[in-house]
């Protein structure tokens, strides 16, 4: 089945000047009766984005700690921080991602877990369709809330970004 634009409701949701120096969760709830996707999520960086030990991530989860419905770590490595100004939209990082076929969901493994839209696994990890943990869409459910999540890096924190986050509702 592919889930297309046709019919889909678009909504962003932003955050502005948000200041790498702790995790901040945000609940949500989408449109009465639809179920979401998470398409893209872009981080505008104002101020270089720094972590010693972790880079900084938005997430879209359950749960303020979760990320069932999408992950982006905000850097170029585990540990480097992408360098601003610029801007970073996922999607298109993942557009040519290995592990990529058809309707599989949008995933970039360059380092661990750096991009999942559209859904991810029980393992958080990217694997070809047909093995035991291939990733399949998840999808928000309707009429439940959900959080999106931006958590500060580990290790000497900093950093400011404005993102954005674009779901479709079916």
């Amino acid at each position: 089945m592919s889930y297309e634009l046709i019919g889909a409701l678009r909504e962003r949701y932003l955050t502005t000047a948000y200041t790498f120096t702790a995790t901040a969760a945000k609940p949500y709830q989408g449109p009465p009766g639809k179920k979401g996707l998470v398409r893209d999520i872009i981080a505008s960086v104002t101020t270089t984005l720094v972590g010693t030990t972790s880079v900084p991530e938005v997430r879209v989860g359950t749960a303020a700690s979760d990320n069932s419905f999408a992950r982006f770590l905000l850097g170029t490595t585990a540990i480097l921080g992408y360098v601003g100004p610029a801007a970073f939209r996922a999607r298109s990082l993942c557009q040519n991602a290995p592990l990529r076929f058809g309707n599989f969901p949008t995933a970039l493994n360059d380092f661990a877990n750096h991009i999942f839209l559209e859904g991810n696994n029980t393992l958080g990890t990217a694997s070809l369709p047909g093995t035991a943990n291939g990733q399949t869409f998840v999808f928000l459910p309707a009429d439940t809330p959900f959080f999106i999540t931006i958590t500060a890096a580990v290790g000497a924190p900093a950093g400011v970004v404005d993102t954005t986050v674009d779901i479709d509702w079916f």
